[in-house]
């Protein structure tokens, strides 16, 4: 029930019936000279006038009383009581029923270009916005929400339009289309939230839900073109960053390969470095022990290596050419 509106309450037809009532009496009691005065039917009729002031607050509801249009008090559930018709008035809202406004969603199905949801991206595009927008009366809430908007549903409508037109010019339009959705949607929640605060308006916002984002419906066609050559486009440039990711690591192993290659024959060659220093250094204490008979031993392995690399032909002057074995 709004306070706004010029409709009459229950309470309002009940005392009109009243009213009547007391008129016909009225006629028979004061008929001619005949006046007789019933003080009963007097007094029941008050108890029932102020009977008339018992009201009953459901656990999702919220009243609030007003007093010749006036807000007095508000009211908890449960069974209450306020002073009758036309002193005092009830209004009674409901503090959880969830209500929902759509913004932009017929034009977009109507394709209407001159709309609520045209909104210009950061990347200077035109785009078809449409979102819902769910909200609930605070359980604290009512009385702002009955006095200090004449219609609530039309200025939570306003400034939802005016902060998501806010977000959506600060993104570019393919960031909105795709992985900004969310955050969009819940920042468009925050700043609506604290803007109907700043309004007082007994407003909380439950969800924003981003529903399309299209181009203008004329150039929709060319626009989803661009879209799919710039998706061709970084789907070469992926293709070509993992060729060159590839090529590096197969680089990478074979250089690594080099390295460790040429790291093992050098060690190779130090060891056997070594050994040959070892065995070098071994003859020659031997040979300063006994220096003719070592100089003759190096002699014969040095010839007998020698040979073993060399065609061998021995010639005797009697036999000829004679065989032989090699050492």
């Amino acid at each position: 029930m709004n306070p706004w509106d010029n409709n009459s309450n229950d309470n309002e037809d009940f005392v009109k019936n009243i009213q009547n009532l007391l008129n016909q009496k009225k006629r028979e009691f004061f008929n001619g000279n005949n006046f007789k005065f019933n003080p009963v039917i007097l007094l029941v009729l008050v108890f029932v006038w102020l009977g008339t002031g018992f009201y009953t607050v459901k656990p999702d509801e919220q009243g609030v009383v007003l007093r010749f249009g006036k807000w007095v008090r508000s009211t908890n559930p449960g069974l209450n009581y306020c002073l009758p018709y036309p002193f005092e008035k009830v209004i009674i809202q409901s503090v959880t029923n969830i209500r929902r406004i759509d913004v932009g969603m017929k034009a977009y199905r109507d394709n209407d270009e001159q709309s609520e949801n045209l909104m210009l991206t950061g990347d200077s595009n035109l785009a078809n916005v449409s979102f819902t927008v769910l909200w609930k009366i605070k359980h604290d809430g009512v009385e702002e929400f009955l006095f200090n908007a004449r219609s609530p549903e039309l200025a939570v409508k306003a400034c939802a339009e005016s902060v998501m037109r806010s977000a959506v010019g600060k993104n570019e339009i393919v960031y909105v289309q795709t992985e900004g959705r969310a955050e969009i949607a819940a920042e468009v929640k925050e700043e609506l939230q604290k803007l109907l605060d700043e309004y007082n308006t007994g407003v909380e916002i439950v969800q924003v839900n981003l529903q399309n984002v299209e181009p203008p419906f004329p150039v929709i066609d060319s626009f989803r073109d661009v879209e799919r050559a710039q998706a061709d486009q970084q789907k070469s440039v992926n293709e070509a960053d993992a060729y060159k990711r590839n090529l590096l690591a197969k680089a990478r192993g074979e250089s690594a390969e080099i390295l460790n290659n040429a790291e093992g024959r050098k060690k190779s060659m130090i060891e056997e470095a070594k050994g040959a220093t070892a065995r070098f250094l071994s003859v020659y204490n031997e040979y300063k022990t006994a220096k003719s008979v070592i100089a003759k031993r190096i002699y014969l392995d040095t010839m007998k290596e020698i040979i073993k690399k060399s065609n061998l032909v021995l010639i005797d002057e009697k036999n000829g050419v004679l065989p032989h074995t090699s050492f």
